[in-house]
């Protein structure tokens, strides 16, 4: 009778954890199926809970009781549940992809065949951190699948005479692919990657699903947590020409020092087919891969003189004014874009474009009609003028978004949740974050996770900003009230799912 007892708690325990097992899917997936970075947010927001569970299981071991294990097998079931129902509520659900239902499966069969055990219901806490893992391991059919994939894909561009342009760097790959997608397409038949597709895995994906032998040209970024992604990219799908556009500390979680971001980034230069790549020299480690290059590079700046280069940059009527240089001939020249990296970006694709030959008046004509890119300081007008930022993430970016924020006239407010994946270094650059937010009206920080940081700097200097801490941007979206009509609000990055 009492092991019948048991087995029915045990049961309630299996239904149960078929529902929470979503919760651990979900981090699995935001942190893109890569088990040392899921482990690390548990282990840092959850770490009492699991230690808890340990000791009551080494106790239920030692302790064999009927009563004593009943009882507390009923009180970790009512505390796990408690626990699992605190998750916040994501901003964007788990997506049901086909992977992620067979790793459902493969849990939920995994926790089917340990119901016999007599201590599965405090076992079953411990081991819901641990089956996406272990069904990840099993799931030989997504390893299988994935590999084919991405071969297919390489062996279609190899065979195929399409140019492969690769775009790397800690911050602007997307908006140097789209703008350099718009200086060539009326030359060439260009295809260039949606969104910010970057991985093996993604890029085959696009590549797969179209007919590359059409085409002159595909641009694409080539994205890295750690040294050797950018050489594996460039030997599946090659790279006859490269733009670097900066290298910052940025994904520290898996770089650990940005001596690292540096190597990863060169890859790009050692493993081009033609040699020739475009590099940001405002940059101190794209200018030291610059210098390390033996021939055909090319060099932009807005700060010094180069191949091409920018001066006399002015934000004016929500448009970015500037004299470009090139060789000898200057031209006056606009773009809808705003900022300083903006215009660094411009010119990065601007140099490659020249290379290729389209015409210069091509170029400018292109550059007054590029249109913003969502959440990259995109331009949103309302009673009031929203730069949406969000998609920023790192200290430099964020100086620029500021620099743009201050050209304005009347009131600014930031809001902004910090910025991730620094490292150890995560708490000194949110700090710098809370300095460089000292010129404007109102500083909204959201959340906990860089709260403090960003405090601490914006309490370091000598400053009028009124600082207003709140748990959530809809709580945050109370505050606009205090902007009148045509006064700006900066979106400034937004922490993804699991940081919430």
């Amino acid at each position: 009778m009492s092991l019948i007892i048991l087995y029915i708690l045990n049961f309630i325990t299996l239904i149960s954890n078929s529902i929470f097992i979503e919760n651990y899917l979900h981090i699995y997936q935001l942190r893109d199926y890569n088990f040392t970075r899921y482990f690390k947010f548990f282990l840092k927001k959850c770490i009492i809970y699991y230690i808890f569970c340990m000791i009551l299981l080494i106790i239920q071991l030692n302790f064999k009781n009927f009563l004593f294990l009943l009882s507390s097998n009923i009180i970790i079931l009512i505390i796990s549940s408690l626990y699992h129902f605190s998750f916040n509520s994501a901003k964007t659900p788990l997506k049901f992809t086909n992977k992620i239902i067979r790793l459902y499966t493969i849990s939920i069969i995994l926790s089917i065949l340990l119901i016999p055990i007599k201590y599965y219901t405090t076992l079953s806490n411990v081991l819901l951190l641990f089956l996406p893992i272990i069904a990840n391991f099993l799931n030989i059919y997504d390893k299988i699948k994935n590999h084919n994939y991405i071969k297919q894909a390489s062996n279609k561009i190899k065979l195929s005479k399409i140019k492969i342009i690769a775009i790397t760097g800690s911050n602007g790959k997307t908006s140097v692919k789209n703008i350099l997608f718009e200086f060539l397409k009326n030359n060439y038949k260009v295809l260039a990657t949606p969104k910010s597709y970057n991985t093996p895995l993604g890029i085959s994906k696009f590549i797969n699903e179209n007919n590359v032998s059409d085409f002159d040209f595909i641009i694409l970024e080539y994205g890295a947590r750690r040294k050797g992604d950018i050489k594996k990219l460039c030997r599946l799908y090659g790279a006859n020409y490269g733009i670097i556009t900066l290298v910052a500390p940025q994904h520290l979680e898996t770089f650990h020092n940005i001596e690292n971001v540096y190597k990863a980034k060169s890859e790009l230069s050692d493993y081009l087919n033609t040699d020739l790549c475009v590099y940001n020299l405002d940059n101190l480690y794209t200018y030291r891969m610059y210098l390390n290059k033996p021939t055909q590079k090319k060099g932009v700046s807005i700060y010094s003189h180069s191949d091409i280069y920018a001066t006399n940059i002015k934000i004016r009527n929500f448009k970015t004014y500037f004299k470009l240089n090139i060789k000898n001939q200057s031209f006056d020249v606009y773009t809808n874009l705003l900022g300083r990296h903006n215009v660094i970006n411009i010119l990065l694709a601007c140099a490659l474009a020249i290379k290729l030959n389209v015409e210069i008046d091509s170029i400018i004509n292109a550059m007054k009609n590029l249109k913003f890119i969502p959440h990259r300081l995109e331009l949103i007008k309302t009673h009031i003028n929203i730069l949406d930022d969000s998609y920023n993430c790192s200290l430099a970016s964020a100086k620029e978004s500021l620099f743009v924020l201050n050209e304005l006239k009347n009131k600014k407010m930031v809001v902004t949740p910090g910025i991730i994946e620094g490292g150890k270094n995560e708490y000194l650059i949110n700090y710098k974050l809370g300095q460089m937010c000292n010129t404007i009206d109102y500083l909204i920080i959201v959340g906990n996770h860089n709260k403090n940081a960003i405090l601490n700097g914006a309490r370091s200097v000598n400053s009028k900003t009124k600082i207003i801490l709140t748990s959530t941007l809809n709580e945050a979206k109370k505050y606009f009230k205090l902007l009148n009509n045509d006064d700006n609000l900066l979106l400034l990055n937004d922490l993804p799912d699991d940081y919430n």
